[in-house]
């Protein structure tokens, strides 16, 4: 892990307003291992970064890469439109109504 990531992920607990307890515990790691990975003590694994990424809601790149961090956040956000794409197009016809349904309801404040 390079220290821009462990940096990352410590700015990005602060921006949600977690402490270092809350995020282990959802992680279910201890606080002393969170301590090592935010000050890049620890190399995090695959699965740690992801479950970071879903729990900070970032995309896991902006965890990983520079590059990408310093992007604006019009380009960041049209990076995740475009991965959106790419998984709505696998999806199957039935699955593909099922989305629209969704976002008419919730457009609709239906749910």
């Amino acid at each position: 892990m390079s220290i821009f990531t462990a940096n990352k992920l410590r700015e990005t607990r602060e921006k949600m307003g977690l402490s270092q307890t809350d995020v282990a515990k959802m992680m279910h790691i201890n606080d002393r291992t969170l301590r090592k990975i935010e000050s890049n003590e620890r190399q995090v694994t695959a699965d740690e970064i992801i479950e970071f990424a879903k729990l900070y809601k970032v995309d896991v790149r902006e965890l990983l890469l520079e590059s990408y961090a310093e992007e604006s956040e019009e380009q960041i956000l049209c990076n995740r439109y475009i991965s959106l794409c790419r998984l709505y197009d696998q999806l199957s016809t039935k699955d593909k109504e099922d989305v629209f349904w969704v976002i008419k309801q919730r457009i609709a404040g239906l749910i």
